[in-house]
């Protein structure tokens, strides 16, 4: 057969068990999200809304806030976390594997060496009739040999392994994003039970002077023991809500600590004690959802995970068509070691070589097939991650939507609650109402206070999830 014949024969085969050129699963994708785009008649008549812009974020989020100890504690949570650690072995990991799948594009080349004594039986030789004498038998030399790879399987296993470091490289991204947008919702969890805390104690302190104001006055005969007892009760009351603000203060204290890959008792002296909320922007940059999945992390590395099992798919294609090598070997061999290298005791062996799986070929169409079933279950797995994280973010848009609302409302609330305090407590000393009047406008105003911050809270940690779902600006350095 001519080399022409061979060259035909080749392009055949490979015509044969050719795949398509990897393309990403398509996912219909609106041009912007639902919350950015329209606002319904029952939002805009509920509070005051949020504002977005499709701009794309251009900085980690956390610098938005403005907070110097939010920022040194997620840039110790990025350098101690023990799940970034874990990440960042497995991306070790692939990358080890990128290059040693590198290694089939060049030629093997390995050094051997052999020292053996052999002796012949009599009945191994027939006619002999006494045992041959001992030999020996010395050998050393290079061996190589290199696949030509005319069919592409050393090429797109490499590739593959290009697109797995790569999508090991989001996923740490991806678990970046996950632990600042964590430690951040941690640490505004903490400031906003130490404002609960803060302003329960400041209302057990009013109460406490007007419990004391009532026993003054029913010492001078002006006051009834039934108003004493009352604003015992809510004294009281107020008093109790402190021990669990203090453990929710604690724990989460605690949760930040691991995050940081600390033990509880080495929480840094910042969080120890009080500090404030974050003042919220008054515009929150989102970008759109085919912005979207060009720089969330996960989807990007659920994209790299699916590119890599189907370039593994025409690998395992691959080894359907023979294999065409080089080989050769060079060295020498005596039976003394003196004259290894002698005159005639050198060898040279030049050649190609050819295999093919006749006999195995079931064995290699299984693996095509666990490949192609890999290859789609890392389709699906892309389209669900596209449309988690699109869900994800539309969710989070509307709930920091509405907290913001709800903020805004609230803070109304309490300052109409501040001013109704005053005034039953001006008309109470001029004796227009009864002590009851006092007492009711004091715990509508701890209530007010408490719903405030707890609110302020959850506009905040919302806004915390708003920047996790839309991704930022990754990776993070």
């Amino acid at each position: 057969m001519t080399k022409l014949s061979y060259s035909i024969l080749a392009v055949v085969l490979a015509a044969c068990v050719s795949t398509p050129a990897y393309q990403p699963a398509p996912v219909k994708l609106a041009p912007s999200y639902s919350v950015v785009a329209s606002r319904t008649a029952t939002l805009a008549a509920s509070g005051p809304s949020a504002k977005f812009t499709t701009n794309t974020p251009v900085a980690p989020f956390w610098h938005d806030f403005g907070d110097t100890t939010l920022e040194q504690l997620v840039a110790e949570a990025l350098r101690a976390n023990t799940d970034v650690h874990i990440a960042e072995a497995r991306l070790t990991s692939s990358r080890a594997s990128h290059r040693l799948a590198a290694f089939d594009l060049l030629p093997t080349i390995t050094a051997s060496g052999s020292a053996l004594r052999q002796q012949q039986s009599v009945a191994q030789i027939p006619g002999l009739t006494s045992q041959l004498p001992h030999r020996d038998l010395y050998d050393v030399g290079f061996d190589a040999t290199w696949e030509l790879d005319l069919f592409g399987r050393a090429r797109k296993t490499v590739s593959a392994q290009g697109a797995f470091e790569s999508s090991a490289e989001h996923a740490l991204e991806d678990v970046q994003v996950s632990l600042a947008a964590e430690v951040a919702r941690s640490y505004f969890e903490l400031r906003g039970a130490q404002r609960q805390l803060a302003v329960a104690k400041r209302n057990a302190d009013v109460q406490s002077r007007t419990v004391s104001l009532t026993q003054d006055r029913l010492s001078a005969g002006r006051g009834t023991a039934f108003d004493v007892e009352r604003a015992r009760s809510v004294l009281q009351l107020t008093l109790a809500s402190v021990p669990l603000i203090e453990t929710q203060i604690a724990s989460t204290r605690n949760h930040i600590m691991v995050l940081l890959g600390r033990t509880p008792a080495a929480a840094p002296s910042a969080l120890l004690t009080d500090g404030d909320l974050p003042k919220l922007p008054d515009t929150v940059d989102v970008g759109s959802p085919q912005e979207l999945v060009r720089h969330r992390p996960d989807v990007l590395s659920a994209e790299r995970q699916l590119a890599g099992y189907s370039l593994s798919v025409g690998a395992a294609h691959a080894d359907l068509l023979p294999k065409f090598s080089l080989g050769a070997s060079l060295g020498y061999a005596s039976t003394r070691f003196d004259a290894l290298t002698g005159t005639g005791n050198s060898r040279l062996l030049v050649g190609p070589v050819v295999s093919f799986p006749f006999l195995d070929i079931g064995r290699v169409r299984e693996r095509v097939d666990i490949a192609q079933a890999k290859q789609s279950e890392g389709r699906a797995q892309y389209t669900a991650t596209v449309l988690q994280a699109v869900e994800e973010t539309e969710s989070a848009l509307v709930s920091y939507d509405r907290a913001h609302a709800r903020l805004a409302i609230l803070t109304e609330a309490v300052n109409a609650s501040m001013k109704a305090s005053a005034l039953a407590q001006q008309r109470f000393d001029a004796g227009l109402t009864d002590f009851l009047q006092v007492l009711d406008a004091q715990r509508t105003l701890l209530d007010a206070e408490n719903q405030l911050a707890q609110a302020h809270t959850a506009a905040a940690t919302a806004l915390v999830a708003v920047y996790k779902a839309v991704g930022g600006t990754w990776p993070i350095h």
